[in-house]
């Protein structure tokens, strides 16, 4: 009998636990839910790729250390990790190594992705009610923003073309040292899957950083789509980097790299007669007027 009511009373107690527990982690996922609504649309954006982000880690992991997670043949049969790790034959050491010098640079480019995708949500915006080409003429007024968009795009291209050249070393010097304990399909399908995700990476960061250089813009590397940011930040709409237009550009405190008309990628077409609509030409037109 006395053993009946302890039982009984053990899983009352055990139900109780639960049931805390359950209450416990409901009022944390509320919590939770309360602050992400309380967020501004800047820091969401910021969360929504640092979320990316992190899923998207595991691509150069696997891509990079291609010695390490693609199983090989031993003694005893199909390698291990630890044993892809500490095995001290020669080639593999090398090899292991540039894998480790292929992640570095991948690090980096993770870093000056993140460092743009910040300075783009910071200081531009993606206003659904505009045009994309709405940014072309309004970072006209904004010469600080537009320099700086430039620089951004182009450390972001110069990473994305290191990468992809260490990648394409990385995956032959892998390959030859795989090929001296290849284990078959084992080997072979974990290996398609790591150059496949790594390489679709470059890709994807290839063509943003192309396309912002090539049509002067900023496309988002996280954003699903890539969304376009096509407009000044409300932040910062006609502060301190606001130039008006027709003020002489010896009134900027910066040196700016001034980009002609003509070698502009982005070219207006002009009908006769009819003046280009930048800066300049607006005070004309309302002369006119």
């Amino acid at each position: 009998m006395d053993i009946k009511l302890l039982s009984n009373f053990y899983y009352r107690i055990k139900e109780l636990k639960v049931k805390n527990l359950l209450i416990f982690q409901i009022n944390v996922f509320n919590i939770f839910l309360f602050y992400i609504m309380r967020l501004n649309t800047d820091n969401k954006q910021r969360l929504k790729s640092l979320f990316t982000f992190f899923l998207e880690f595991y691509k150069v992991l696997m891509g990079a250390y291609l010695v390490v997670f693609v199983p090989r043949l031993c003694d005893d049969g199909v390698c291990s990790i630890n044993d892809n790790i500490y095995n001290d034959e020669v080639m593999h050491r090398v090899a292991l190594g540039f894998n480790s010098f292929c992640f570095v640079l991948f690090l980096n480019l993770y870093r000056i992705e993140l460092q743009r995708e910040n300075w783009c949500i910071k200081y531009l915006d993606i206003d659904v009610d505009k045009a994309i080409e709405n940014l072309d003429d309004e970072i006209e007024n904004y010469p600080l923003i537009k320099q700086e968009m430039s620089t951004l795009n182009k450390s972001y291209k110069n990473a994305v073309m290191v990468c992809g050249g260490s990648a394409i070393l990385n995956t032959g010097i892998s390959l030859y040292d795989l090929s001296t304990h290849w284990a078959g399909s084992p080997s072979l399908t974990p290996l398609l899957s790591s150059i496949l995700l790594i390489f679709m990476k470059l890709y994807s960061s290839y063509f943003v950083a192309g396309s912002s250089l090539e049509n002067e813009r900023a496309y988002s590397a996280y954003m699903s789509g890539p969304k376009t940011y096509n407009a000044i930040d409300a932040d910062f709409i006609e502060g301190e980097h606001y130039v008006a237009p027709g003020v002489a550009s010896d009134l900027i405190s910066v040196k700016l790299e001034t980009i002609s008309e003509t070698d502009s990628p982005r070219r207006r077409i002009q009908r006769p007669g009819t003046p280009v609509p930048n800066a300049s030409s607006i005070g004309h037109i309302e002369s006119k007027v």
